[in-house]
């Protein structure tokens, strides 16, 4: 069943059928057929230096507990680099206002959430969340920055003299 969208008018009342492009899959974008053209391609990174790239990084097991009622929606991922721990959480639907976090030197991060309306049809309830990193933090130097969409990055610095 075709809709009043899929016929073209043409004027003095007269209708006609649609028209329809064809566009061939296959097709590169105009630099890439230039590019083979003259014989040249673009050149990929290859695999080992991205690896090279995060072979400083690495992914943290962490014990992460909530306090109070669990809040599944709030995930939590933890990273060590060379110099500081990466604490990336998404916490959808809050806003910068409502998103709380601290720190202690013992390695303790807590991430807390209040939003303004708490019966909210999504679902968003109030958390706290507590990340027990494996070694002694600077607390003064955290860091954190929520985006517009609910990303939450949290940068803990080492605490001087005992790197990781």
């Amino acid at each position: 069943m075709q809709g009043w969208h899929a016929q073209r008018s043409v004027g003095y009342g007269e209708i006609t059928e649609p028209i329809v492009k064809e566009k061939i899959m296959g097709s590169a974008p105009k630099r890439e057929r230039h590019l083979k053209s003259i014989g040249l391609q673009k050149q990929k990174m290859p695999i080992s230096a991205e690896l090279d790239k995060s072979a400083h990084d690495k992914q943290l097991i962490t014990e992460i507990v909530d306090v109070g009622t669990p809040a599944d929606w709030v995930k939590i991922n933890v990273r060590e680099t060379q110099d500081c721990f990466e604490v990336y959480a998404l916490v959808p639907g809050l806003l910068r206002e409502e998103v709380r976090v601290q720190s202690d030197p013992a390695g303790r991060v807590v991430i807390t959430g209040q939003p303004e309306q708490v019966d909210n049809p999504w679902g968003i309830t109030p958390f706290k969340k507590v990340v027990n990193l494996p070694s002694r933090i600077d607390p003064l130097l955290t860091t954190a920055v929520v985006s517009l969409h609910g990303r939450l990055f949290v940068r803990v610095p080492f605490e001087q003299g005992s790197a990781a």
